[in-house]
């Protein structure tokens, strides 16, 4: 007797007429919050240990209104330790990947004046899950106590969607994919300044490289910027 042929989802839906069997590529998304939860995302960059989170609204196409989340991290940082706490050591705006050349600044929304803010971590022993992760959790935790929130009946909700990180032929994306020139010399100097002098940073392209997307770019940037030691 020939074996029995199993009975899949698939093969019972075109048995019956049913709806076709078309699962999409790509993981399930976890909805359970509402189709009103904000979006979150974390990128690794070619740069080593600097990754970079942001929020959407449900559509994807504006950013996650987070100004009181940003303005209470500029004010407490220090005080707060909220860098080690949130995990987020710099906020600064997208940059607008369509003309990467122009380093404009990716708007928060359709002819908005503002830009799509997102979050800095630099972190040796992190992976783009575990820090988006955690930075959702803070999000969640902040919008449940704000001031800002507090009338509202339903607060903020975010949910993090995954690592985004994308990769070209030679590997991940450097940190100028995602940043200004300017804050990822910004960046740059908040991670080397302290026991590095300038001019050897400035002369291991590689490492410029990663931040910028070439040696000439990262030279071009740090040549004028400011650092403790240098004369």
């Amino acid at each position: 007797m020939p074996p029995k042929s199993i009975a899949t989802p698939k093969k019972v839906a075109q048995a019956q007429g049913k709806a076709k069997w078309s699962p999409p590529a790509g993981p399930m998304m976890n909805t359970s919050k509402g189709k009103w939860a904000q979006k979150v995302y974390t990128a690794s960059t070619e740069a080593d240990g600097i990754f970079v989170t942001w929020s959407s609204k449900p559509s994807g196409l504006e950013g996650s209104y987070v100004k009181p989340f940003k303005n209470y991290y500029l004010k407490e940082v220090a005080d707060l330790e909220l860098d080690k706490k949130w995990k987020i050591h710099g906020i600064y705006s997208r940059r607008d990947r369509k003309d990467l050349a122009a380093n404009k600044v990716l708007q928060g929304s359709h002819n908005a004046s503002y830009g799509w803010d997102c979050f800095v971590t630099a972190a040796e022993d992190g992976t783009a899950k575990s820090i988006g992760k955690h930075i959702t959790k803070a999000l969640n935790e902040f919008a449940q106590q704000a001031e800002e929130f507090k009338a509202q009946k339903h607060k903020p909700e975010y949910i993090f969607c995954g690592d985004v990180s994308e990769a070209n032929s030679s590997g991940l994306k450097p940190l100028s994919h995602f940043l200004l020139d300017q804050d990822v010399a910004e960046v740059v100097k908040y991670v080397f300044e302290n026991g590095n002098e300038k001019n050897a940073v400035m002369n291991q392209d590689d490492l410029l490289e990663s931040f910028f997307g070439s040696a000439e770019k990262g030279r071009e940037m740090l040549e004028d910027c400011p650092w403790r030691g240098s004369t």
